[in-house]
């Protein structure tokens, strides 16, 4: 099927491609109770962390839809403890994400996360974590997992930070059972390299690629990374909510063959937009300087872009982008829009398109994580200067054309931008700049300025816009 959709693209458009493509369609967002927010233990947990470490003004950050309890959560807090509050809202990127500059402008010295969260490793704040406790009948979820699988099978199981304090009760039911592995999650936010995004095998030694995985929680994009993350026997949902195991297939075909095609648009692109989707994830810098570089060996320009929310109106205003990289948490979900006006490439795509050394390699699995590209990642792959050099010509996917790629040590490339030919009867003059200018639709305001002579000053009309006062011309 894949050297079908090869035929069909490889000289023609790329709408066949986006026709086939599928989006994503994830459920209208729950709004947890109070009760499945708040509670006893956690108020408790809370002041034991804050009277351990003397906190003394700590953030409180809630997403959108747990924002009608922060009042009560706060008073809560205020009433038991010494020490200031500050409820943080609306943040910058996503809300799964610690918020750290918010919490900086208040001069916090620590921050409680509420609700979902994708666990990312911070540098600046200590973070206490408060999951949401959403109701799992277990004896329901027993019944449904020894219908689908073999007794002898070899299970993985990945518990969603919703329904992690029933993790016990999981223990428990599974005693029984040899071939049952649990994952763990780091509550405190101290793990420096969690297995699979924001879990932790219990048991380093499992063959993850001959066991069945089973996700506890619901279809959505944390399960979707995960799956792409992870490569195994079969996956597995259950979802507690309506008491559900399904076999699950998120690795669609369609969804492979879009992203790839933003490989390509990505090798063909002159200038890349690097998109800041957070300013305090662990490492995003060094992303930032190693895409920079890339693109910089491969001849081709990029613009650092940070706008807070990311949004199609904010990014069209920069025409001369051919796609852009967003560097941001794995949890965001604006890959799978459709709404941009151009391509939104993640960190590891924009790795298979510069980095030479990846070429004519097909990884098993797909990288949702940046910090996994960076040196000690089990994704990071060293570009060799020597491979940059000899690369010669190749042929895009895209447009059919031969695509010379210009590298950082070509010789004939002048660092001014700006190449004369050999001196002849008509020398040119080549200007980069203004090719790109001249090619543009639009050129301004007055793309005539400059080519009519100036008006001649005059004196000008006395009075007000509905009567002014003409003078006597025959004076």
């Amino acid at each position: 099927k894949s050297s079908c959709v090869m035929s069909r693209t490889f000289y023609s458009s790329d709408s066949p491609l986006e026709e086939d493509t599928e989006t994503i369609k994830l459920e209208e967002e729950y709004l947890p109770t109070l009760e499945e927010t708040w509670n006893e233990n956690e108020l408790a947990r809370c002041k034991t962390w804050i009277a351990e470490n003397n906190f003394k003004r700590i953030s409180l950050q809630f997403p959108d839809n747990l924002l009608r309890h922060s009042v009560t959560i706060y008073e809560d807090l205020k009433e038991s403890i010494e020490a200031e509050f500050f409820i943080l809202g609306d943040t910058s990127y996503g809300s799964c994400c610690v918020d750290e500059v918010a919490a900086s402008h208040v001069e916090c010295d620590a921050l409680i996360h509420f609700g979902k969260t994708c666990l990312s490793r911070t540098t600046r704040l200590p973070v206490l974590y408060i999951f949401l406790r959403y109701v799992i009948m277990i004896k329901d979820y027993r019944e449904k997992f020894l219908a689908i699988l073999e007794h002898d099978e070899q299970v993985i199981i990945f518990i969603d930070p919703a329904y992690y304090h029933a993790k016990r009760k999981f223990e428990f039911e599974y005693t029984f059972r040899r071939h049952n592995y649990l994952t763990s999650l780091p509550t405190d936010g101290k793990s420096i390299k969690p297995d699979y995004l924001c879990w932790e095998l219990d048991d380093k030694r499992i063959d993850v690629e001959n066991c069945a995985c089973i996700y506890v929680g619901e279809d959505d994009q944390s399960f979707f990374n995960l799956s792409l993350a992870l490569a195994c026997h079969q996956w597995y949902i259950y979802n507690p909510r309506k008491c559900t195991m399904t076999v699950a297939s998120p690795r669609t075909s369609a969804w492979f063959r879009r992203r790839y095609y933003y490989v390509e648009v990505c090798k063909d692109a002159k200038m890349i937009g690097i998109i800041m989707g957070t300013l305090t994830s662990y490492g995003y810098l060094d992303m930032a300087n190693r895409l920079q570089e890339l693109a910089k060996q491969c001849g081709k320009k990029t613009v650092l872009i940070s706008v807070g929310k990311i949004n199609p109106a904010k990014l069209a205003n920069f025409s001369d982008v051919d796609c852009f990289v967003l560097i941001g948490c794995p949890q965001n979900d604006i890959f799978n829009s459709r709404d941009f006006y151009k391509p939104i490439l993640t960190t590891f795509e924009a790795e298979l398109a510069l980095n030479a050394s990846w070429k004519n390699i097909i990884p098993d699995t797909y990288c949702v994580e940046f910090k996994e590209l960076l040196p000690s990642g089990r994704y990071h792959r060293e570009c060799d200067p020597g491979d940059n050099l000899d690369v010669g010509t190749d042929v895009s996917l895209i447009t059919g054309r031969v695509r010379h790629n210009q590298r950082n040590g070509d010789k004939d490339e002048p660092e001014c931008g700006t190449e004369v030919m050999e001196r002849q009867s008509g020398a040119l003059v080549s200007n980069p700049a203004t090719e790109a200018f001249q090619e543009r639709s639009w050129r301004g305001l007055d793309p005539a300025l400059g080519k009519h002579e100036p008006a001649q000053i005059v004196e000008g009309r006395a009075g007000i816009p509905i009567a002014y006062e003409e003078k006597d011309k025959a004076k």
